[in-house]
C-alpha cells in the first residue's frame, strides 16, 4: 500500500508540474510570437508607407529624386558577391527595371509582389535570409524592387526570447526536480508518522486513533476511512467480548445444575423416583443450553441476509391480526388485557416466519415482564410508503440506563436477571426489523415498555 501511494502521489506531481509547464510554455510562446509579428507588421507597415511615398515623389519631382532620396544617386550596379555582403549586414538591396533591363540596382533575381512579403531566400548560398519585398510600379514601364532584410530589432527580441525560454526551461526543470523531492519528503514523513500511528494503535485499538488533519485532502480521507474501520472492528470486537462472556454466563448456572444433578443420581441410583426428578430437571436445564444455541444460530442466519431470497408479498394486516388473536387466551389467563387494533389489507414484502417470531417475541417479552393485570396492546397503521406497528404494555417499562442496550445480545437489565431466558429476544426483533429494512424503535418517557416499528409497504 505504500508503494501504492508513492507511486499515485510521484504521478500526481508529474502530471501537475507537466500541465503547469505546458502551459508556461504555450504562454511563454504566445506572448513571444505576439512581440514578433508586432515587429514585422511594423516593418511591413513602414515599407508599405515608403512605397506610396517613392510613388508620390516620382510624380511629383521624377526619377532622380527618388535616387537621392534612396542614396543611390551614384547609380551603383550590385554584383552577386556584393549583394549578399549588403543581405549579410542587413542593408536594404534595390533593383531600378525599366522595359526588363536593370539601371541599377542589385542584379541578383528574386521576385516581389505590389504588398510587402516575406520570403525566405538563400541565393544559391549556404546562407538563408528573411527578407520583405515589394514591387513597387512608377510607370513608363518602370518599376523599383525592394528586398529588405528582417530588421536588427526583430532579430535581437527573437534571439532575446529564445535564451529567455531557454533559462525558463532550466529553472523550471530545477524547480521541478525540487518540488518532486519535497513531495517525496513529505509522503516518506507522512507514512512515517501513520507507521508509528498504526503501530500505537497496536498497542491500544480500542482508544487510540489516527489524527485527522483539518485541512480537507486525500491524506483526511485516508485517515477518516481508516478510524472508522477501526471504530467499526472495536465495535465488533465488543459485541465479540460482551457475547463470549453472555454464552459463559447463560450456559454455565445450567450446566453446573446438569452436573450437580448427576453427582445426586449417584446418591440416589437406587430410588426411581428421585432418578426421575433429576432426569426431568437435567432435561430443562440442557433444553435452556440448547435453546441459547438455537437463538444464536437463527439470529446469525437472520443478520446474514439470507432470508431476503425468500421475501414474498404477504398481508401484514392479516398476519398480526391472527397471530395476536392466538395469543387472546394466555393473556387472559394471566389476568392481562390484550388489546388488538389493525387497519385492513396494509401489503408488505417480507418472510412471514420471520415477521411472524418478530411479534411473537415482542408479547412474549411484554407477558414476561409486565404487570399481571397490565394492559398490553397491538396496534398497526397505515402511512404513505409504510406501516406503523405497536407492540406495548403500561408495566414497570425499562429503566433509563437499560434502555440503550435493550436490544444488545445478551443483555439483560436488573430486573430480568432472576428470570429465564438468555437476553437474545430483542436481539433477534432487531436483526428482523433490519433485514426488512423496517425502523425500531423504544420510545422513552413512557409507563411501560413501547416499541415502534415501521415497516415499508408495497402496492
Amino acid at each position: 500500500m505504500t508503494n501504492r501511494l508513492k507511486t499515485y502521489d510521484f504521478k500526481n506531481a508529474c502530471l501537475f508540474t507537466g500541465v503547469i509547464f505546458i502551459i508556461c510554455s504555450a504562454l511563454f510562446a504566445l506572448c513571444g510570437t505576439f512581440i514578433v509579428n508586432s515587429i514585422t507588421q511594423e516593418q511591413e507597415l513602414e515599407l508599405a508607407e515608403l512605397s506610396e511615398e517613392l510613388k508620390s515623389q516620382y510624380e511629383e519631382h521624377g526619377l532622380d529624386w527618388i535616387l537621392d532620396d534612396l542614396e543611390l544617386d551614384d547609380r551603383p550596379i550590385w554584383g552577386r558577391n556584393e549583394s549578399l555582403e549588403r543581405l549579410d549586414e542587413h542593408d536594404n538591396l534595390f533593383k531600378v527595371v525599366q522595359a526588363n533591363r536593370l539601371l541599377l540596382g542589385s542584379q541578383l533575381s528574386f521576385n516581389a509582389d505590389d504588398n510587402p512579403t516575406w520570403q525566405t531566400i538563400s541565393f544559391d548560398s549556404p546562407q538563408q535570409f528573411d527578407v520583405l519585398t515589394i514591387r513597387i510600379d512608377l510607370g513608363d514601364a518602370l518599376h523599383v524592387t525592394m528586398l529588405q532584410p528582417k530588421s536588427y530589432e526583430s532579430r535581437f527580441i527573437a534571439a532575446a526570447i529564445w535564451r529567455l525560454y531557454f533559462y525558463f526551461i532550466s529553472l523550471f526543470v530545477v524547480f521541478v526536480v525540487c518540488t518532486i523531492l519535497f513531495i517525496q519528503y513529505q509522503n516518506q514523513a507522512k507514512l512515517s508518522q501513520t507507521k508509528k500511528a498504526l503501530i500505537e494503535i497496536a498497542k491500544a485499538p480500542d482508544s487510540t486513533r489516527l489524527p485527522v488533519p483539518k485541512r480537507a485532502s486525500c491524506d483526511r480521507d485516508i485517515a477518516e476511512s481508516i478510524n472508522a474501520m477501526l471504530d467499526a472492528i472495536a465495535d465488533l470486537h465488543g459485541n465479540m467480548k460482551t457475547m463470549s462472556v453472555g454464552i459463559a454466563h447463560d450456559l454455565k448456572t445450567p450446566l453446573s445444575r446438569v452436573a450437580n444433578r448427576l453427582q445426586s443420581m449417584q446418591h440416589d441410583i437406587n430410588d426411581p423416583n428421585l432418578i426421575e426428578t433429576h432426569l426431568n430437571h437435567a432435561s430443562n436445564d440442557l433444553s435452556a443450553v440448547i435453546s441459547t444455541f438455537n437463538n444464536l444460530v437463527r439470529l446469525n442466519s437472520i443478520e446474514s441476509g439470507q432470508h431476503k431470497e425468500k421475501f414474498v408479498k404477504l398481508n401484514l394486516s392479516e398476519l398480526i391480526y391472527d397471530l395476536a388473536l392466538s395469543y387472546l387466551p394466555v393473556f387472559e389467563d394471566s389476568g392481562r388485557i390484550l388489546e388488538i387494533s389493525t387497519v385492513n389489507d396494509v401489503i408488505c414484502f417480507g418472510d412471514a416466519d420471520l415477521l411472524s417470531q418478530l411479534i411473537c417475541n415482542l408479547l412474549e417479552n411484554a407477558l414476561e415482564y409486565s404487570n399481571n393485570d397490565a394492559h398490553v396492546w397491538v396496534r398497526l397503521q397505515s402511512h404513505t410508503g409504510s406501516a406503523l406497528l405497536q407492540i406495548g404494555d403500561n408495566g414497570p417499562g425499562i429503566a433509563k440506563i437499560d434502555q440503550p442496550h435493550v436490544f444488545e445480545r445478551f443483555y439483560r437489565a436488573d430486573i430480568s436477571r432472576s428470570k429465564p431466558g438468555n437476553g437474545l429476544g430483542l436481539s433477534i426483533v432487531k436483526a428482523i426489523c433490519q433485514v426488512h429494512d423496517a425502523r425500531l424503535d423504544l420510545l422513552p418517557e413512557q409507563k411501560g415498555a413501547v416499541f415502534n416499528i415501521e415497516v415499508p409497504t408495497s402496492n
